[in-house]
């Protein structure tokens, strides 16, 4: 028996009790006698089962699909390594999600010698990435805009939209629009709410960047405790550890994205993008700057 606030916080308990008595089965000698969870949970009071596993953490990798590679492994190749290190993160068990999800990014923006240890330790790999991802941020949300934008009569600026060639360009399209102040015809809240926010980026992109780079170092950052905990500490049961995977996941694989990406389509290594990232941060805002549109470029 167990006391959880509502019912799906019942149904995730239940589903770690199941997971952990098949991890306690596994070593038994009678190989034959499995655990075969039903895969929903009743819950007195309640009048429908709920599922027994929580769903997919959501890291998502597009790029590996655009550039055609998903399919194109090797097994010697330190990306391919953290992509199968990372994959826990959407459906493995807690530990070896945090455990997984850490060595990935420790793996790609960390190496022995590092200057930074001296001062940061490992940790310094969780700033590298917020700042990857704080520096793709403006670039996936301009295209998503360009993308929501539709008129009811075709106007300047999709038709402008409609002759780009590349997301750079579209973003560059939908930026001066909203500098301008030129109205959006955009067909949810969210995505106003969107436009907002990238208004706010385009007129101070140097403050509203670190401010978003200083939230995901503290997701990031988060996460690396976590990990401490579950391999330096061996506890598997932090009141912390379920927050920080759900919220770290969608971001990780943003991150994770603009590295493959990198790697693909420019030959940059992971390091070399993060160093990028470092200096447009510094830079951006500036007459001689990187334009918001083009940090990682």
């Amino acid at each position: 028996m167990f006391t959880a606030k509502d019912v799906v916080a019942a149904a995730r308990e239940a589903g770690s009790r199941v997971r952990r008595l098949e991890a306690r089965r596994s070593y038994s000698r009678r190989v034959t006698k499995r655990l075969e969870p039903l895969g929903k949970v009743w819950i007195a009071g309640h009048t429908t089962p709920l599922p027994l596993l929580p769903p997919e953490r959501g890291i998502k990798i597009l790029s590996l699909e655009s550039e055609g590679t998903m399919y194109a492994v090797n097994r010697s190749d330190r990306l391919d390594e953290a992509l199968e290190l990372a994959s826990q993160l959407n459906s493995g068990t807690e530990a070896s999600a945090v455990s997984g999800a850490w060595a990935a990014i420790e793996s790609l923006l960390f190496h022995p010698g590092d200057k930074a240890d001296v001062e940061e330790g490992r940790a310094v790999s969780a700033d590298r990435l917020a700042g990857i991802i704080a520096c793709s941020w403006p670039q996936a949300e301009l295209t998503t805009l360009g993308y929501k934008h539709k008129p009811l009569q075709p106007d300047q600026i999709s038709k402008r939209l409609k002759s780009c060639r590349t997301s750079v360009e579209r973003c560059e399209v939908v930026a001066e629009a909203l500098v301008a102040g030129t109205p959006l015809a955009l067909p949810s809240y969210n995505d106003i709410a969107a436009a907002e926010r990238m208004r706010a980026v385009l007129r101070a992109p140097h403050g509203q960047l670190m401010d978003v780079r200083h939230v995901f170092q503290g997701v990031f950052r988060r996460l690396y405790r976590q990990r401490n905990i579950v391999m330096h500490g061996g506890s598997t049961a932090a009141i912390a550890l379920d927050p920080a995977l759900r919220t770290a996941a969608p971001l990780l694989g943003a991150g994770l994205d603009r590295v493959v990406h990198g790697r693909l389509s420019r030959g940059i290594d992971p390091l070399e993008l993060a160093a990028r990232a470092e200096n447009s941060l510094a830079l951006v805002g500036d007459p001689l700057g990187p334009a918001v549109t083009r940090l990682l470029e």
